[in-house]
């Protein structure tokens, strides 16, 4: 009676699991494979785009003042374009990276744009369209994958679209291992790939061992990217065991009348003396008279290489310190959070992690090759068996 429970359970688990992955397990598939190339978009992004991103290293090797380099970006701007940041260069042979904003013909989603300043000369080495929320079709290759990612070129509304989608996977990838797990405790067999076995039960084996193997991976990888998507009801659940460092807008503390803004060299020196080691990945200007200069400088042991957690945050005026975010001020919430993307895109462990990711992309493809050919045969072997 108890096995006969059993077998029923585990045909129901295996119907969820079917349907689930039939229809979830599809966009899964563009997912994981978008989700590869991800794994190395940097260095992606920079070879598609050599003639904007990369320059010649000079023997001096000596980087203009700042202030000259984004003087070149902001000429090149457009009258009508709103400066955003500057990005830093992840190497010596890459530009400077100045953001742009631009109306379109939607009033809530303004294209974005970078112009690229050579670090060596202070000349601008080009400029190309980034960002435009309702015709993604124009992005660049990388950003065009990254939307397909995780909106599926659907904007916001796709962007909720995938995280629902994204928890229906996590139900098929358990259902997947509870429908893995080997009632009478055949692990070997469970876990192995049978030598010259026939193509339908060749199939099963690649099926269920890929998905064992893989399904861990998946499953942190499905987890995360549903909390990225979702990350106000993320917080909110990691917050109930460890605060999380809630996302404020600070402002300039000092008067603004016949105020003039600092320079670059100023911010630059403040943070400085302040944080004397890391590497610089970010500024971001003022956009009002009120607003502050926000500085990224990763700290060298930090995990995410391209959001840094230690942050300043300074008065345009005075050049005061309104706020400070560094390791001495993390939660436990906060040093989970930090970890979150790096190990979503495999960058904690740098080519090795990425490398896993980009193998474990290809996995749904697999899976879902593997599994509709398993329900057909399945389906074959029904038909028959009526028709007998």
């Amino acid at each position: 009676m108890l096995n006969l429970t059993l077998k029923n359970r585990r045909k129901l688990w295996l119907k969820v699991h079917l349907y689930l992955g039939l229809f979830a397990g599809a966009v899964f598939v563009i997912i994981g494979l978008t989700g590869s190339l991800l794994a190395f978009e940097y260095p992606l992004d920079e070879a598609l785009n050599a003639d904007l991103m990369t320059v010649s290293v000079y023997d001096n090797k000596t980087i203009m003042p700042l202030d000259d380099i984004v003087a070149a970006g902001l000429k090149a701007a457009p009258a009508n374009g709103t400066v955003l940041n500057i990005d830093f260069p992840r190497h010596e042979q890459l530009a400077y990276a100045l953001w742009f904003e631009q109306p379109s013909g939607n009033p809530n989603f303004p294209t974005r744009h970078q112009i690229f300043i050579n670090p060596y000369t202070a000349q601008v080495t080009g400029q190309r369209l980034l960002i435009d929320f309702d015709h993604i079709w124009r992005d660049p290759f990388k950003d065009f994958i990254l939307r397909l990612h995780y909106t599926m070129c659907l904007g916001e509304n796709g962007m909720t679209i995938v995280g629902f989608i994204g928890i229906g996977l996590l139900f098929s990838l358990l259902t997947g291992l509870i429908v893995w797990y080997p009632l009478g405790g055949q692990f070997k067999k469970a876990l192995t790939i049978k030598r010259n076995a026939s193509f339908t039960r060749f199939n099963f084996d690649l099926h269920k061992t890929m998905g064992f193997y893989g399904g861990f991976v998946l499953l942190y990888l499905v987890l995360s990217g549903v909390y990225l998507i979702f990350p106000d009801y993320g917080r909110g659940l990691v917050s109930v065991f460890s605060p999380v460092t809630p996302w404020t807008n600070y402002h300039s503390v000092s008067p603004i009348a016949d105020k003039i803004p600092i320079n670059m060299t100023k911010v630059v020196a403040i943070t400085d003396a302040y944080f004397p080691d890391g590497s610089y990945q970010y500024i971001v200007f003022p956009q009002n008279a009120q607003d502050v200069y926000v500085v990224g400088k990763r700290a060298n042991d930090e995990v995410n290489q391209h959001h840094p957690y230690r942050q300043l945050w300074i008065d345009q005026y005075s050049g005061k310190i309104v706020h400070e975010q560094n390791a001495d001020t993390r939660s436990a919430g906060d040093i989970f959070e930090e970890w979150l993307y790096p190990l979503h895109t495999g960058e904690a462990f740098g080519f090795i992690g990425q490398l896993i990711i980009l193998i474990t992309g290809l996995l749904p493809l697999l899976l879902y090759i593997t599994g509709v050919i398993r329900w057909l045969q399945k389906r074959k072997t029904a038909q028959n068996s009526k028709v007998g």
